[in-house]
């Protein structure tokens, strides 16, 4: 059963009952008003926010492959996005994955290639992965998962070449998440699950939880990535720098997820000799930590297959509740592979 129609058949309930509830008391003054019993708003599941229109919760979701290379700053669209994974590749630096839901961007990249734990990563929120090129070995993974492809040849005005001064063509290139959408949803058209996150406005639902006002994300000696509680979202940098989206705003977040993984070089060597990396760890368990209010939420994930979604506790068991609002997810290297990362965070 879809959202929209859990959400008639609830309303459709209420309406009964309250109707009932009318005749029964009609010659009484305190008759019910129907919306007050009327249930929860409908939400979107990667963010747990009301959508502009209820109808934006039964489309599916596109995830598109964005660049972090400080020659493409700024970078666009990001900001846009409900969900944001961000995970190390070879050289060091970091690449994210943005996923567009209830919300779009008409202007997201720079676009850059896909990896062989795009498909972990991205199910089973969404098929749709937009990106510009992978060597052979990925896209043999990406077909084997069922990934919708959409390259820069697939994608029609999706996405289009928008020069930029001084900057080779490979950061130039720049995705519609909305007409991306429309090109893969006749091969998938299935909205995200409704259970993948929890969400409330209080970070009391999350049982004890620290103070951490300022988080420091080691992916590796070249690329160190903070965030600076404002009173009201947490504030990224990169390398000591504010982390400026082209809009002129500075990247700000609700709740940043950081989350430990086995890291491990792949064998594979880009054009420049460096070596691919690898998430070895894609089932299992790790170290898990939310923050979100200004408060750091300890705990772990868990996964039992590629097909089940990813599962957040805290330290007693309950399941991490998140604040309403984007979720940007960093898959750090733990100590246990050949890729070392860290991470602390400050009262």
């Amino acid at each position: 059963m879809t959202n929209k129609q859990k959400a008639l058949g609830a309303v459709g309930g209420v309406l009964v009952l309250a109707v009932g509830a009318f005749f029964l008391i009609r010659n009484k003054d305190d008759i019910p008003i129907v919306k007050d019993l009327v249930g929860d708003p409908v939400t979107c599941p990667l963010s747990g926010v009301e959508p502009r229109n209820e109808a934006l919760v039964e489309r599916p979701a596109v995830a598109i492959k964005i660049e972090n290379a400080a020659i493409a700053y700024p970078l666009s669209g990001l900001e846009d996005a409900e969900i944001v994974f961000e995970e190390v590749v070879e050289g060091g630096i970091t690449r994210f994955m943005a996923i567009y839901h209830c919300t779009d961007s008409t202007k997201a990249g720079p676009v850059r290639s896909a990896r062989a734990v795009d498909p972990a990563i991205m199910s089973p929120i969404t098929k749709i992965l937009a990106f510009s090129g992978a060597n052979g070995p990925v896209l043999e993974q990406l077909q084997e998962a069922g990934v919708v492809i959409i390259e820069e040849s697939d994608a029609g005005t999706g996405m289009q070449r928008i020069p930029r001064e001084g900057l080779a063509s490979e950061h130039t290139l720049y995705g519609n998440s909305k007409l991306l959408r429309k090109t893969g949803r006749d091969d998938f058209s299935d909205p995200p699950p409704d259970d993948l996150f929890e969400f409330s406005d209080d970070v009391a639902d999350n049982g004890k939880t620290r103070k951490a006002s300022d988080i420091t994300i080691g992916f590796s000696g070249s690329t160190s990535v903070g965030y600076t509680w404002d009173g009201d979202s947490y504030l990224r940098t990169q390398n000591g720098a504010p982390f400026m989206a082209e809009s002129g705003e500075q990247i700000s977040v609700s709740n940043v997820l950081i989350e430990q993984h086995q890291v491990d070089y792949s064998g594979i060597s880009d054009v420049a000799g460096n070596p691919s990396v690898e998430i070895t760890d894609e089932t299992g368990t790790g170290k898990a930590v939310l923050f979100r209010d200004g408060r750091a939420v300890v705990g772990t994930w868990s996964r039992d297959s590629l097909e089940s979604p990813v599962v957040f506790e805290t330290k007693s068991g309950d399941r991490m509740v998140f604040a309403p609002g984007a979720i940007w997810i960093h898959l750090v290297p733990s100590d246990a592979g050949e890729v070392k990362g860290s991470f602390s965070f400050v009262k």
